[in-house]
């Protein structure tokens, strides 16, 4: 009898570890403008730098944590700011994502011509965007059709933020549009998986507690 108590103890907290590991991780479809201002007040030259530590994760990878998508709910305002004489429009990325507690948030790189740097999110009670991107800021070269970097402004902030609302970060030399918006679980994904993790969403406006 004292076995089959033991047993059944066991199996109740890996059930409920297994709970806990459903609740730390919600999909969110990702969509991220980066804008470059056309006339700053600032024109302070920035640094070159290299990011230390590469972000695990890109844009346009494919696996348990991470999936491609298209951009598809920040359209208008991407199209706004290319009608505008003040703004350029730099980058317009979009993906799915796993978000869990800060411990197993992992970054994302974000790369194009033009920009640099990563972004990173976890929930802590609420919703978190932590931000650390840079401007190319340079010269095009005709004759070699290439971007000769001259300077790189910096972007960094960690923010709470709620989903399925659009967040603007702001810097003097370019801005950043975010939005994040609760997605059902890929089946890609679900149909990977070996381990017992699941994925569960929260209802909208509850805060999820992963920490």
């Amino acid at each position: 009898m004292k076995f089959l108590n033991l047993t059944n103890s066991i199996l109740f907290v890996g059930l409920m570890s297994i709970g806990v590991a459903a609740q730390a991780q919600q999909w969110y479809h990702v969509e991220l403008i980066v804008f470059e201002v056309l006339n700053p007040s600032d024109n302070e030259q920035s640094p070159t730098f290299t990011l230390q530590d590469p972000a695990p994760l890109s844009v346009g990878m494919a696996n348990k944590v991470i999936q491609p998508a298209e951009n598809k709910n920040l359209g208008d305002i991407a199209q706004r700011l290319r009608n505008s004489a003040g703004y350029r429009v730099v980058s317009h990325q979009s993906w799915q994502q796993a978000v869990g507690n800060r411990n197993r948030a992992q970054a994302v790189a974000i790369e194009s011509e033009r920009v640099k740097g990563q972004v990173r999110f976890h929930i802590a009670t609420y919703l978190h965007a932590n931000l650390d991107l840079w401007l190319q800021d340079g010269v095009r070269s005709v004759e070699s059709d290439s971007f000769h970097t001259l300077s790189q402004p910096r972007l960094v902030e960690l923010r709470r933020i709620r989903s399925r609302q659009v967040h603007y970060f702001d810097h003097p030399r370019f801005g950043a549009i975010l939005q994040l918006i609760p997605v059902s679980t890929p089946d890609q994904v679900l149909s990977n998986m070996t381990g017992p993790e699941t994925y569960s969403l929260p209802t909208e406006g509850e805060a999820t507690t992963a920490e």
